[in-house]
């Protein structure tokens, strides 16, 4: 998926062109009103297609229309890609050997451009909404079994989307891949990291790590989060959750170098809010 990012976007095609296993359609949803990187993405041929969004609908909008796409297609399984990331030529492959059974959702060992562990999957704990990305191998064994995987590369069976629907748009931007295999597991589906297969994330291209947007859409959809996975509970439980959330949400902004403090606890305040609010979806935050 493109928003303004058109090299990028044309990197993370090329290297999906020289996968081992060869993909039946690689669609390039351009997710803008302007059709930024239409010329470069056509000039690559089949099987690239190109699809244009018209506007921006967040990661989840925007993914929601190319796996629409790939499923009126026939396809029995939807790697999801972000224009950031890259993919040595045996990921796919690897990818597609562990989907099947009960393992419905794969991802990769994602690593920084500087090779770099940047994640083996998302541990979540539902009591406190605490969630950490795993940054370490494990000494044995080829295949993790975690709650989720990062959104840049996940590999989805056609299983999957049959039996929960598509990526929420209420997140618009981060959590909406958590929540989607947190989903998937209440269906049955495990969601496992394959540690033979790798990719290679960039980050932070559209909206900057640790600025006021990423801290806004971070704190409300993190509560967003607890709130759908963990609907039920006692009322004092969902409050010392929702504290925890917001004080962690808090930790990072403060953590966090871009803009002012004051901007940043902003941002965390204005995400709490909205989410109590019920506003969701884009609100104007987005880069448009």
């Amino acid at each position: 998926m493109n928003f303004r990012t058109p090299d990028d976007t044309v990197s993370a095609i090329r290297s999906l062109l020289s996968s081992v296993r060869a993909f039946d359609d690689i669609i390039v949803v351009d997710n803008d009103a302007r059709p930024g990187c239409r010329d470069q993405v056509e000039a690559l041929g089949p099987p690239v297609r190109y699809l244009a969004a018209g506007l921006n609908l967040g990661f989840s909008g925007g993914m929601n229309v190319g796996v629409r796409s790939a499923l009126e297609r026939g396809a029995e399984a939807v790697l999801l890609v972000n224009s950031d990331a890259t993919l040595t030529p045996e990921c796919a492959g690897r990818l597609e050997r562990r989907l099947g059974g009960d393992v419905g959702i794969v991802g990769p060992v994602v690593r920084s451009t500087d090779d770099a562990i940047i994640s083996c999957g998302i541990d979540y704990a539902p009591a406190s909404g605490r969630m950490r990305e795993r940054r370490s191998l494990p000494t044995e064994g080829s295949v993790i079994p975690v709650a989720a995987v990062s959104g840049c590369v996940m590999l989805v069976g056609r299983q999957v989307w049959d039996a929960i629907g598509l990526l929420e748009i209420d997140y618009f931007y981060s959590f909406e891949d958590i929540d989607l295999c947190l989903r998937a597991r209440a269906a049955g589906f495990a969601t496992v990291v394959s540690t033979d297969a790798v990719a290679y994330h960039r980050g932070s291209l559209t909206i900057g790590a640790g600025s006021p947007q990423r801290l806004y859409f971070a704190a409300r959809n993190h509560l967003l989060l607890a709130s759908r996975i963990s609907p039920d509970g006692a009322r004092l439980t969902r409050m010392l959750r929702t504290s925890s959330i917001v004080s962690l949400n808090v930790a990072h902004a403060l953590r966090s170098r871009s803009g002012s403090p004051g901007q940043r606890l902003t941002a965390v305040f204005r995400g709490t809010r909205d989410f109590f609010q019920g506003r969701l979806g884009d609100c104007g935050v987005s880069t448009k």
